[in-house]
């Protein structure tokens, strides 16, 4: 596809789609004002600087600073390069794509993920023929039927059993003429001592699918004795371990209707859940919840609620999730069930209307872990004080200062002891006294907040919405007025726009920028209201004329009393004094 064809069918696209409508399936907005806010995908924040403009067809967040066109929403996402954007996008919307050159990277680069998830493919078949259709799979039918996991299921989350051999998916990729460089590559195969090994073997396979329905990896539950009991593809291009949830391709619709989502911590729970017909669940992989996983879960739901067996595992992973929800500004839950049960046993043998009731009375996460760890100890003193100490760092990571100042008076009033010494062992974890969350809270908002009305920001401002008016400005000499490289570069394109042409819409130039900071600093100017009517625009420029004057006459003086110029020096201070009086321009 020549550069014509390809700019004619991203305009297409762009013509077509409406941002508005393509974030909103995966963030939650609320209009405000002309545009749309909600919180960010892409950080952690709790009050909402993600913002979309229907008018410009484009995002900015004003905290973490990413922002662009729809192309770059969806690249940021899913995790994916500019040509599968495109392809996605054209395949969205029918719009028809002509095939486009790539360059040599590009190339390689999409030849690999293409390989690696048509290898994947492979195996999804591979492993669920094996299961459905094979004598080898007959113990593994055997455990999944007794475990109450019908062909339905069986068939819509394409299980699949690994055989117990060293070479079966090796072997079936020669003959499919899968290079098992590829395989490797997308950790299905080992290569050891000169020769290729299957990597799942004897394992009843879960394939783990992407929101949109590729098979990016696979979790392997042993069936005999074995360890590790659960194994899970390695990192690859494709797939990365902490973004991805099992079964969320399948109930992210679901959660967005009922606002409401349940985690729980393996594959067969999830399974279960979804066998009964609650489909707002997911699972991890075997991990705690990361932040990535929370971010992509609060862009559908209000509440999310984490399901524990009862036993020390599930109160340890309530506590390292506990910073990472309260973070992401999200109201969690925790749900813990009776000993002996995981959700598939309770609700096999409680039934549906008990699970239910259960999820409606979970608790809030801090509360679950008072409630387990804290007020249940009955170890005295010395177990409450550990106990205290294993909470501590999870409180360190807190970032609102606000907020952990509520949770240390909770915890002191829950335990007994006076807040000062649960400060004190606070700041024992910080270096120079000062929490990593304080500063992340000092830093970047408040930049922000600066960024947004400085001198840089007035003049871009003034250039975008008041463009003839602010072009008085390009005969001066503004680079001594303008504070920041990347502002200076993107202001001279602007002034030289405007030389070429009358007319040009500002956002276009988001494609032609190199500098990334320079595309972030016109992404936060498009996004915000203009500052001046015409009157005060034409003020506006008159005063940043009488600085850039004052800047430059300071700047002259300076360099005359170097140099011992009195008569010059006299006559910059005149005209200085002149200028304060308003007697120049």
């Amino acid at each position: 596809m020549d550069r014509d064809s390809y700019q004619g069918v991203k305009e297409e696209i762009k013509r077509t789609a409406d941002i508005v409508q393509l974030v909103g399936e995966f963030v939650q907005l609320r209009k405000a004002g002309k545009n749309f806010v909600g919180l960010c995908p892409f950080h952690s924040e709790k009050e909402p600087s993600f913002t979309v403009s229907r008018e410009r067809q484009m995002f900015h967040c004003f905290g973490c600073k990413k922002g662009g066109d729809i192309f770059a929403f969806w690249m940021a996402y899913h995790q994916c390069s500019f040509p599968e954007a495109l392809e996605d996008l054209a395949e969205r919307y029918q719009i028809p794509l002509p095939q486009r050159k790539m360059s040599l990277r590009e190339k390689r680069m999409q030849e690999m993920r293409e390989a690696i998830l048509d290898a994947n493919r492979r195996a999804v078949k591979f492993f669920h023929e094996v299961l459905v259709g094979s004598s080898e799979g007959k113990e593994a039918r055997a455990y999944l039927e007794k475990r109450g996991i019908d062909k339905e299921i069986i068939e819509e989350f394409k299980l699949g059993f690994a055989p117990p051999r060293w070479d079966g998916l090796a072997n079936y990729f020669t003959a499919q003429k899968v290079p098992h460089r590829v395989a490797e590559s997308a950790g299905l195969v080992i290569f050891n001592k000169g020769r290729y090994y299957d990597r799942f073997r004897d394992r009843i396979i879960f394939p783990i699918f992407d929101l949109k329905g590729r098979p990016v990896g696979f979790g392997g539950r042993v069936l005999g004795n074995a360890h590790p009991k659960y194994l899970n593809t390695p990192e690859t291009p494709v797939f990365h371990k902490g973004s991805v949830l099992y079964g969320l391709q399948a109930s992210y619709t679901h959660m967005r209707s009922v606002r409401k989502a349940l985690i729980v911590e393996g594959y067969m729970d999830f399974l279960a859940l979804w066998k009964w017909g609650i489909k707002n669940a997911a699972a991890t992989l075997g991990t705690a919840l990361t932040s990535a996983q929370v971010r992509r879960l609060k862009g559908y739901v209000d509440e999310i609620i984490t399901v524990f067996d009862s036993d020390e595992a599930g109160r340890k992973a309530a506590l390292r999730g506990l910073p990472i929800f309260i973070n992401e500004g999200v109201d969690a839950k925790a749900m813990l069930l009776p000993e002996g049960h995981d959700p598939d046993s309770f609700l096999n043998s409680k039934g549906m209307e008990p699970f239910v009731a259960m999820v409606e009375e979970a608790t809030v996460l801090l509360e679950f872990y008072l409630n387990q760890t804290l007020v249940e100890a009955n170890g005295g003193l010395e177990e409450k004080v550990a106990r205290i100490r294993s909470l501590l760092p999870c409180l360190h990571e807190v970032k609102d200062p606000m907020l952990r100042s509520a949770y240390v008076r909770k915890i002191a009033q829950a335990v007994g002891v006076k807040e000062a010494l649960l400060w004190e062992e606070l700041g024992k974890l910080s270096k120079g006294g000062v929490s990593g969350g304080e500063q992340g809270e000092r830093g970047r908002p408040a930049q922000c907040l600066a960024k947004k009305y400085n001198r840089d920001m007035h003049v871009l401002n003034l250039l975008i919405y008041h463009p003839e008016v602010a072009g008085e400005l390009s005969n001066s000499p503004w680079d001594i007025f303008v504070q920041d490289e990347s502002a200076s570069k993107l202001i001279k394109i602007l002034f030289d726009k405007l030389e070429q042409r009358e007319k040009f819409r500002p956002e276009e130039l988001l494609e032609e920028l190199e500098d990334e900071q320079a595309r972030n600093e016109l992404s936060e100017a498009l996004m915000l209201p203009s500052f001046y009517d015409d009157a005060s625009a034409q003020l506006a420029v008159c005063e940043i004329k009488r600085k850039i004057d004052e800047i430059r006459i300071t700047s002259s003086i300076r360099e005359a009393r170097k140099r011992g110029d009195m008569e010059e020096l006299n006559a910059l201070l005149r005209q200085k004094a002149r200028l304060q009086k308003g007697m120049l321009h």
